[in-house]
């Protein structure tokens, strides 16, 4: 026989059986178990991550007759960036595998060889045989929502500094490196349209390395040889 238990609820009792009681605290923890869910969905769709990921075509230039090492910081081989913008979601981007394909693409092609080192400069080997050291850095980044542009555009700006070393660690010079890309929101998707207008940002960034590294001022009166020069 099943037993009967007095069950009360605010402002009323009732008898209920065993069997019921358990029902009805199975169906309590369903409901809270729906609304945690709920809640953890709530909050991911409160954020956007963005992983950017892309490949660079091969430049088609002369590389200059130089050996470079290349020293790249974990602040760029690892970086990334987070931003919770006021009555929108939190915008998170991850460009660190992206920035190594960026350099790597842009300074094999533009020189004979490439080698990397673990400092910005020293003495003995490797920085002996060296021309020259380059340090990239990602000062800033920025973005726009279509909202805030008052347009279709979602809009990603990086600014890049190349530090050009020579081999003892001597400072050339800080060369700046703006980039801006964009992409229309009614081409992808919320979170695909940024990505690509990161992706748009980070080409216009590498055509602008391979095109201008050589005719900077200060690079190319520090490393650029004569001989070179004069065939260009």
């Amino acid at each position: 026989m099943t037993p009967y238990v007095n069950y009360k609820q605010p402002g009323r009792s009732r008898l209920w059986t065993g069997d019921r009681v358990v029902k009805v605290l199975a169906i309590r923890q369903a409901i809270r178990a729906a609304m945690l869910v709920a809640a953890g969905l709530l909050l991911g769709a409160c954020s956007q991550s963005v992983v950017v990921k892309t490949d660079f075509p091969e430049p088609l230039v002369e590389p200059l007759p130089l050996k470079v090492g290349l020293h790249y910081d974990p602040e760029l081989t690892d970086y990334s960036y987070t931003e919770d913008l006021p009555s929108d979601v939190t915008w998170s981007f991850t460009l660190g595998d992206v920035n190594t394909k960026l350099f790597d693409g842009a300074f094999n092609a533009l020189f004979e060889q490439t080698i990397r080192v673990d400092d910005t400069g020293g003495t003995g080997d490797p920085y002996d045989g060296l021309n020259a050291v380059i340090e990239p850095t990602l000062e800033a980044f920025e973005f726009s929502l279509p909202r805030q542009s008052r347009s279709e555009q979602y809009a990603v700006w990086i600014r890049y500094r190349l530090n050009v070393y020579t081999p003892d660690g001597t400072l050339i010079t800080g060369w700046p490196v703006s980039a801006y890309g964009q992409s229309d929101s009614r081409a992808f998707g919320k979170n695909d349209a940024m990505g690509q207008a990161a992706i748009n940002a980070l080409r216009d960034a590498f055509a602008s390395i391979v095109i201008g590294f050589a005719k900077e001022p200060q690079i190319k009166a520090a490393l650029i040889p004569e001989s070179a020069d004069d065939e260009s």
